[in-house]
């Protein structure tokens, strides 16, 4: 059987780590040039969404409503 003294044992901390600020500078630095990084794949990959969805409603336009007005108000 456990004791009350086992169970605490079985509880993990979390790490401490001491750095130096030119160190934690370093660090925030990287992770914050990953994160652009990781932004402006995410911006292309919706830019490239961006221009399929409209050339999807151009096509539409074209095929099935050749001469109206088209959603964001244009004439065709």
């Amino acid at each position: 059987m456990y004791s009350l003294l086992d169970q605490f044992a079985l509880i993990t901390r979390p790490s401490v780590y001491v750095i130096s600020d030119s160190q934690l500078e370093t660090y925030k630095r990287n992770q914050a040039e990953a994160e652009i990084v990781e932004l402006k794949r995410l911006i292309d990959g919706h830019k490239s969404s961006i221009e399929r969805l409209e050339a999807t409603v151009e096509s539409l336009t074209k095929e099935y409503l050749p001469n109206t007005t088209e959603p964001d108000g244009k004439n065709s």
